[in-house]
Order: structure tokens, then C-alpha cells, then sequence
């Protein structure tokens, strides 16, 4: 018999993500968590929203086919990089109590960091510090480092850099995995370690990341 999973806290938050497959499985696992974001913002416009909508300059990427269909139900924002400050204030009006980024392509300013009123927050596919960056499982799996794992952690103003909420390493694979594979069980692992936190916001234990 399958045992259900507890009830998701009670907590009101954004998720910011690109249409990357790990930001796409983070999402799913959360649904499936019944922890499901109250807004999703996504750091570029549709490209239909591009082409006559009176948004001059804005740069179109790929259509976020999957991300948009896992988020049926969900309030779809959009920020890109010069206009952070109008996603702030849509967060801070909400009243929402944490943002929760991944796969986000650039770096979050101080005044859309600050807008949640609880936490912001990033979900990295690897052991922080190690492997930093926009692609570390491919960089974990080019260097053959069989300990893989997801990491919760406070934004600031580098490049997966804040401290450390919480970090859960995933079991060892018998045979190497794909990154497919990797993004799916990181995301999982992601998804529970929010949900946690969440659940226990007075009795985090931050951890300074070294340099």
C-alpha cells in the first residue's frame, strides 16, 4: 500500500523559472506535492506577447511549452531582467512569503529578493559548493563524480552563493545516470527539501557556503 504524502504547509509562494526540464520536473514535484505556487514568473515574454502587445525590445526564447501546461490553473507573470522592480511590487501585493527560483538566467536584484516576506530562495541540482553554475550535472557528469544531490539555499547577490537551508545528497545510481534522469530525482529531492523548510521556518539553521 502506498502511504500518501503529509499535507503540504500552508504557505503562499512564487516560483521562478525558466522553461528548463529540471525547472519543469521542480514544478511537477510540487504539484504532486499538493505545495503548488500561487504565481509562476517566467524571465522572458512569449514570443506572441513580443510581436504586438506594445512591449518594444523584449527578447523572445523558446516557447515553455511543458512549463505552461504543468501550470494550467496557476497565475503566469512575466520579469524580464529590466523590469524586476514591476515583478517586485506584483509580489509584495500579493503578500507572498517566499520566491523560490530555478533554472533562473540571471541575477535576481536586492529589490525582487526582498519583496517575499519570509524568503527567497534557489533550488541547485548539486552539492553547493561544488559545481556552481547554469549547468552542473553536466559538469558533475563530465567530471564522473558519482555523489549527486539538490541544495536549498537564500538568494544574495552571486551566482548560487547564499547560505545554505538545506542539502540532501541522492543514492548512489548502480549504473551511470543520464541527465535526464539526474534532473528528475534532483527535482523530487528539491521539491521535498522546500516543502520541509517551509514547514519549519523558525528553526532554520543557516550555513555560510565557503568561497
Amino acid at each position: 500500500m502506498t502511504i500518501p504524502d503529509p499535507p503540504a504547509p500552508d504557505a503562499s509562494f512564487a516560483l521562478l523559472a525558466s522553461p528548463a526540464n529540471f525547472a519543469c520536473e521542480v514544478l511537477q514535484a510540487l504539484i504532486q506535492k499538493a505545495c503548488v505556487p500561487e504565481l509562476i514568473v517566467l524571465p522572458e515574454y512569449p514570443p506572441a506577447a513580443s510581436e504586438g502587445d506594445g512591449l518594444p525590445n523584449l527578447v523572445s526564447g523558446a516557447e515553455p511549452v511543458r512549463l505552461l501546461q504543468l501550470a494550467q490553473n496557476i497565475e503566469i507573470a512575466y520579469a524580464p531582467a529590466a523590469r524586476q522592480a514591476e515583478c517586485a511590487i506584483l509580489i509584495e501585493g500579493r503578500g507572498l512569503e517566499y520566491l523560490l527560483v530555478a533554472c533562473w538566467p540571471y541575477l535576481i536584484e536586492p529589490r525582487l529578493i526582498e519583496s517575499a516576506s519570509r524568503a527567497a530562495l534557489n533550488l541547485h541540482p548539486s552539492l553547493l559548493p561544488k559545481y556552481r553554475g547554469p549547468n552542473p550535472l553536466q559538469q558533475q557528469l563530465a567530471a564522473e563524480d558519482p555523489r549527486f544531490g539538490t541544495t536549498l539555499h537564500r538568494l544574495d547577490q552571486r551566482f548560487d552563493h547564499g547560505d545554505i537551508i538545506a542539502q540532501a545528497a541522492l543514492p548512489d545510481f548502480q549504473m551511470p545516470p543520464t541527465r535526464t534522469v539526474l534532473e528528475q530525482y534532483c527535482a523530487r529531492l528539491g521539491a521535498e527539501l522546500f516543502v520541509d523548510a517551509i514547514g519549519c521556518f523558525g528553526q532554520w539553521e543557516p550555513v555560510a557556503q565557503t568561497p
